[in-house]
């Protein structure tokens, strides 16, 4: 007797993830650098084809790294800015 096969073809593709992680980070120093400051839902509004986690944790990433920087304004308010030169 043949066995069935219980491989599938079937490879089930994560939308979550962007494909070029890259693009996300042009477009926050993009936008931060033309503004000078940022406030967080202003870059929530800009990527909005991200999800409010990935870009929260590439702007803390960016922050962790020194390439931007992090305010807390007041209670759940952030503004990013450039580093300073």
């Amino acid at each position: 007797m043949k066995q069935a096969s219980t491989a599938s073809s079937f490879t089930p593709k994560y939308t979550g993830i962007p494909s070029d992680p890259s693009d996300i980070t042009g477009k926050i120093v993009q936008m931060v650098k033309h503004r000078q400051a940022c406030d967080m839902e202003d870059l929530l509004e800009a990527c909005s084809s991200y999800t409010w986690n990935q870009v929260f944790l590439e702007v803390d990433r960016l922050s962790r790294t020194g390439e931007l920087r992090l305010f807390s304004k007041r209670a759940g308010k952030y503004t990013v800015t450039l580093p300073a030169a």
